[in-house]
């Protein structure tokens, strides 16, 4: 496995609140106090003042190490989850940093991706123990253990319970929400389902939406659109002028790369607010989020696509044509990304068949999950919620089904659409166009894209089959050439 990719996974099995932040240059953290401002140079105040999403909570205890959102006593100390795991990483590794800065860095969410060793200094100012830190291997054995217990437990089920139903059983208590108030949830549902189409759907003996499955909705919503936009200041980051040695490509392509981070650091924070997905194994939640991330960005660019100048207007509301992607050398799978978002478009798909699309995507089958099982059960749920859900909005009809499966139809094209990406992403890689650390990392740059793969193998097949009937034609027109010339001499 990739040395980068190893390392990085090691970071997100310390760190159950953080995950697949941690692909990006060292930062550590996305919590949702901080996860749209960790750039920033404010302190975690500052951060949450800034941000765009669900409320903070008030009162929070703050890490004592970066000044973001404690999750707790770790090592002996009030830190968050991201110095928490620099912490054991550093003294499992014993690892040795070097400051660039002086030596005496003051530690805040900034500085902590910038600076090691004073992170490393803070940490044990603050009285962070290493002697507490459990050694790698023991943490592989309990893992093992864990992992072996689980398997003698479903061994030991009765027999009367069959497996599906176990897992069904125990989809639906991870999918239970609590009830959103009452003053917020009145008047959304009223707006989403109106009383008089309820009525009539009613009278037609469709199904309605459980309690449940309206919070589940009512809580997607709510993290769909508190993590539709990246705060104003890092949106200020990535528009900063161009150097002087950058050309129009280059500008161009640091702008489409910059706003795909902030898009897929978005992306992670909305799958961390689904229900049901901290409940499945880390491993898993970083197998869905690494596969989803590009199908997601597909789906979020649909919503953002303007059908008057077929363009897409990205979180920076400016409008990203064809010939931006191609002045940033990435028009390869512009046209049928733009031909998606018009389908889309075309078919006014609304916020919730959004929201739910979505968390089918992110819960789609992915090679080397552990719970594959789990996974499709979760999936599953949020498909029946989709369909009842269009039953309801679209009256029951026939028209309804036919859009209902042909929503579930595009999950094929967004796959397509992802490997497309994969393929970009390679080929940018062969011209020497380095995308920042982040998406090489979520999106595997390093290995070849199986269609990738067949592709370039199919190539050098009809290169080598080319190659062989060249050289013979060659050879017989050098054999003619020379009879010809022995020819003309005598």
């Amino acid at each position: 496995m990739n040395v980068h990719i190893q390392h990085y996974l090691e970071q997100l099995r310390a760190e159950s609140e953080d995950l697949i932040s941690m692909f990006c240059y060292g930062r550590e953290d996305l919590s949702p106090s901080s996860s749209l401002n960790g750039y920033s140079t404010n302190d975690g105040s500052d951060a949450k003042k800034a941000k765009k999403g669900p409320a903070p909570r008030l009162q929070e205890e703050l890490c004592l190490v970066c000044g973001d959102r404690a999750s707790g006593y770790h090592y002996n100390a009030l830190t968050c989850e991201g110095c928490k795991g620099f912490f054991r990483r550093s003294v499992t590794k014993n690892a040795v940093y070097c400051c660039k800065f002086g030596h005496a860095c003051e530690m805040d969410m900034y500085m902590r991706r910038k600076c090691q060793e004073c992170r490393l200094k803070k940490c044990l100012a603050v009285g962070m123990r290493p002697e507490c830190v459990v050694p790698e291997n023991q943490c592989a054995m309990k893992r093992k253990e864990k992992k072996a217990q689980k398997e003698r437990d479903k061994q030991q089920t009765s027999p009367a319970v069959s497996t599906t139903d176990s897992i069904r059983n125990e989809v639906l208590e991870m999918m239970t929400c609590d009830p959103p108030p009452h003053a917020d949830s009145a008047f959304f549902f009223q707006q989403l389902l109106p009383e008089k189409l309820l009525a009539e759907n009613r009278a037609r003996n469709i199904p309605p939406l459980t309690h449940n499955q309206l919070a589940v909705i009512y809580k997607l919503i709510w993290y769909q659109d508190g993590y539709e936009q990246p705060s104003e200041e890092d949106l200020r980051r990535i528009m900063t002028s161009p150097d002087e040695n950058e050309s129009p490509h280059d500008v161009s392509f640091r702008h489409i790369t910059e706003i795909t981070i902030l898009t897929v650091q978005l992306i992670v924070e909305f799958a961390k607010g689904l229900p049901a997905f901290t409940r499945i194994p880390q491993e898993d939640q970083i197998t869905l989020l690494k596969a989803c991330s590009s199908e997601v960005m597909m789906l979020r660019m649909a919503r953002r696509y303007d059908a008057a100048s077929d363009s897409i207007f990205f979180a920076n509301n400016r409008s990203y044509t064809r010939d931006s992607y191609k002045m940033a050398g990435m028009a390869d799978n512009i046209e049928d990304l733009l031909h998606f978002c018009r389908q889309m478009y075309s078919m006014t798909v609304d916020n919730v068949e959004y929201a739910l699309i979505t968390a089918i995507v992110i819960f789609s089958d992915r090679p080397g999950l552990e719970e594959a099982e789990l996974v499709e059960a979760i999936q599953s749920y949020y498909i029946d919620t989709l369909r009842i859900y269009i039953l309801n909005r679209h009256g029951g009809d026939s028209k309804s089904l036919v859009f209902f499966a042909k929503l579930l139809s595009i999950l094929t094209e967004l796959r397509t659409l992802g490997n497309q990406n994969a393929e970009m992403c390679f080929s940018l890689k062969l011209k020497n166009r380095r995308l920042p650390r982040f998406l090489e990392e979520i999106w595997d740059v390093h290995s070849v894209p199986p269609t990738v793969q067949s592709h370039l193998q199919a190539t050098q097949a009809l290169k080598a089959g080319h190659c062989s009937t060249a050289t013979t034609t060659s050879t017989t027109d050098n054999g003619n050439s020379e009879n010809g010339g022995e020819n003309t001499s005598a």
